[in-house]
């Protein structure tokens, strides 16, 4: 009987640590954009983005632009930068408003196709002290709904210069 008792604690003690380990927490920055994720992600040096983390299911990428180059093309609000990183996509999406506890930005939901396979991402935009910054979570487009909540969250977290 104790010896069943001690095998029991055992797998139990097991099943605890694995289930705690999930992934830790991770700050990433540079252009100056502060992002935490999780120790899933890499970065990984590309052209399209100075800041881009890649893990198994996820991509983030962030880059910034000055406000005074873009005041030179009328864009002097965060409304008018996002509806010009649209426009400069080609594409069409609902910019939506998130303004909660202190922290502000505009987002919009799109999808692109990338050497026949769709994926779906969440652009945000945030304003700092002397630049625009554009934001994109993405992942496989079937799977973006699933993982909104976690972009949110993940969004929470960034900080801008």
């Amino acid at each position: 009987m104790n010896k069943k008792i001690f095998i029991a604690a055992i797998f139990f003690v097991i099943v605890l640590t694995l289930t705690a380990c999930g992934s830790k927490p991770k700050d990433f920055s540079s252009a100056g954009i502060t992002i935490t994720l999780t120790e899933d992600f890499i970065e990984k040096e590309v052209i399209q983005a100075p800041l881009y983390l890649e893990s198994m299911n996820h991509i983030f990428m962030g880059m910034r632009e000055s406000k005074s180059e873009l005041a030179v093309y009328n864009i002097n609000t965060l409304r008018k930068y996002i509806d010009a990183v649209l426009a400069n996509g080609n594409v069409n999406a609902q910019v939506e408003t998130f303004d909660e506890d202190g922290i502000y930005y505009l987002y919009a939901y799109y999808s692109a196709t990338v050497s026949e396979v769709e994926y779906g991402y969440m652009l945000i935009v945030m304003e700092g002290q002397n630049h625009y910054y554009s934001m994109n979570f993405g992942c496989l487009n079937k799977n973006l709904d699933k993982h909104k909540d976690t972009y949110f969250s993940w969004a929470k977290t960034i900080i801008v210069d």
